[in-house]
């Protein structure tokens, strides 16, 4: 289980992937941290809250507070403007990891006849594609949302020092 992390970084340049009504998503992200370091994220989950909030500016240190979703692969769950007021919406988070838990429901279930219109194609070879959709499904089902739940949030921000109203 990923544990929320607390990092500066400078935003260096990053592709815009896709947009959904509650998050961006966010491709190639390449961050800059402290010491120079530079370092890339092949995806950024950002709520659109955090977004309007100015958590994606470029050139501009930020202090991140993410959770790794995959080795690559980050969510944004809060950042701290230059004033020290840390931004996060945690409503926004219990919206997606409901739609997680639909998303992985339809993956799981859509594997199985993939996997067989795939194999029947392929001599066999699509039946891979069953295990990977069952696991993203699993992933989506269980783990995300446990991850993303609001008592997890609100433990790991105290140990930060962040006070949740």
């Amino acid at each position: 289980m990923s544990d929320l992390k607390k990092m500066v970084v400078t935003i260096k340049n990053y592709d815009f992937q896709a947009a959904g009504d509650l998050d961006e998503l966010y491709s190639r992200v390449r961050l800059e941290d402290e010491q120079g370091n530079t370092f890339y994220y092949k995806q950024v989950v950002v709520p659109k809250c955090l977004r309007g909030h100015g958590a994606m500016a470029k050139d501009v240190p930020r202090t991140w507070y993410f959770k790794h979703v995959a080795k690559k692969s980050i969510v944004l769950i809060a950042y701290e403007k230059a004033d020290g007021k840390v931004e996060y919406d945690l409503d926004d988070f219990r919206v997606i990891a409901r739609t997680t838990v639909l998303k992985g429901i339809v993956v799981a279930l859509l594997s199985i006849p993939g996997g067989v219109i795939a194999a029947t194609a392929t001599f066999g070879l699509g039946l891979v594609i069953i295990p990977m959709g069952v696991y993203y499904g699993y992933r989506n089902v269980f783990r995300l949302p446990k991850m993303l739940s609001r008592k997890k949030l609100i433990d790991e921000f105290s140990a930060f020092g962040i006070s949740v109203r």
